[in-house]
């Protein structure tokens, strides 16, 4: 449905075409004001100031004529724009925040125009409402068409540089490429410094649409915890749900954010390995960051971390590929206390703090908050519930519980339900 002009809106917009250069003028100067990231280098704004130009000359050809043809199409020049700033990484917010800027200029220039004609009250009053609605139309079509523009412009950026950056770090992960200056010009900093291989994932809850986003906003939560330097951080993505990173950080730095990890949004996910420098401390720290992965991937749902570092797996980084042949060795060593019920929870986790603490029943008890004779009582049962003493195996006991504390479930001995009471 076409929306209609008036005569005083379409005599203002006539008078304001000798005067375009300085009205193109004065809405690209307002934009870059607050906006300066819209012309990063000469061709950028060069692209700008023609989008500018063109989006004001069929915004005064609207006026002019009322109409605003649903088939109306965005000027090239302006599509073209919005895919450039998408392969720049400018966010699309800024780019809609421009259009909001110069859509005031130009209704304050519309304005004062129209004002200064011989009118009537009546007849402001109803030219500026034809133009708030021509206007508000226009941008709004133009708008979103520029969006679309972008939106498939960034996407196809990204798979494209993903894949280049996925292809060359496999390489080196792979050692089909083993040049330092190879490494050093896909990590954007030096090799000598220690660096972190991380894993973060998300799972069915986050929607796709919402997962590149969520991934790299925490991993640059996760970097900025650790004193990460440089920042960004490299990162690739291996499929659509899981982002490889390494970020340059000291194990003082990686300790700070293991003791408080960033809250991770929905289901989102991260495993991090040691830091560690060269060539080798790249594929090293990424396969530790895989194992814990591993681990935290096949834990039971009671025992689901947000945040795994390859140091807290201990000695289950050995055995993290083989994960579910676990259930028969912890059972092994554990024997009735390796049942998934309550009571057995219980005595595993006074067992742990008992044995970790150097088997001091006052620094168990000061741990659990309870008394010593408490702790004396579980480890006496605990062991009738394995069947032997902790002395035999300890090693053995230390990791099955690790394994337990860990995994959940998944290493556990199901407990078949009580019969019911007659």
């Amino acid at each position: 449905m076409p929306l209609l002009t008036t005569d005083t809106l379409r005599c203002a917009a006539s008078s304001l075409v000798p005067d375009m250069d300085a009205l193109t003028g004065a809405v690209a100067s307002s934009i870059t004001a607050e906006l300066p990231e819209l012309v990063r280098d000469a061709r950028t704004e060069e692209f700008f100031r023609s989008t500018v130009l063109d989006n004001v000359v069929t915004a005064l050809r609207v006026l002019s004529t009322g109409r605003d043809d649903e088939e109306f199409e965005a000027p090239p020049v302006t599509l073209e724009f919005a895919r450039r700033l998408a392969q720049q990484g400018v966010p699309i917010t800024v780019l809609l925040r421009a259009y909001r800027i110069g859509q005031a200029v130009f209704q304050q220039r519309v304005i004062a125009r129209i004002a200064a004609g011989d009118v009537t009250a009546e007849q402001v009053a109803g030219a500026t409402m034809a133009l708030a609605s021509l206007v508000f139309s226009f941008i709004d079509r133009v708008s979103e068409q520029v969006v679309a523009a972008y939106v498939r412009e960034r996407d196809t950026w990204m798979r494209h540089h993903n894949a280049l950056r996925l292809a060359r770090v496999q390489a080196l992960l792979d050692g089909r490429s083993s040049g330092t200056d190879e490494l050093d010009a896909v990590l954007g900093f030096s090799s000598s410094r220690p660096m972190a291989g991380v894993v973060v994932w998300c799972g069915r809850e986050t929607a796709e649409a919402d997962r590149p986003g969520r991934l790299e906003k925490h991993l640059d939560r996760l970097a900025a915890l650790s004193g990460a330097v440089p920042r960004p951080v490299l990162s690739v993505a291996p499929d659509s749900s899981t982002l490889w990173a390494w970020i340059s950080c000291t194990r003082a730095g990686l300790t700070a954010v293991t003791a408080h990890p960033p809250e991770a949004p929905g289901d989102v996910r991260a495993a991090v390995g040691e830091p560690a420098s060269g060539l080798d401390g790249f594929r090293v720290s990424h396969r530790q960051a895989c194992q814990a992965q591993t681990i935290a991937l096949a834990a039971g749902p009671g025992h689901t971390r947000p945040f795994l570092t390859s140091s807290q797996l201990g000695p289950l980084a050995l055995v993290a590929a083989e994960v579910r042949d676990l259930r028969a060795w912890v059972g092994t060593v554990l024997g009735g206390l390796a049942d998934d019920d309550e009571n057995c929870a219980r005595m595993r986790e006074t067992v742990w703090s008992y044995l970790s603490s150097g088997s001091s029943l006052n620094a168990a008890a000061a741990e659990l908050h309870l008394h010593k004779n408490t702790i004396q009582y579980r480890i006496r049962k605990a062991e009738e519930t394995r069947g032997r003493p902790f002395s035999e195996g300890r090693v053995d006991v230390e990791v099955a519980l690790l394994a337990c504390r860990l995994l959940g479930d998944t290493v556990l001995r199901p407990v078949p339900p009580a019969p019911p009471r007659r």
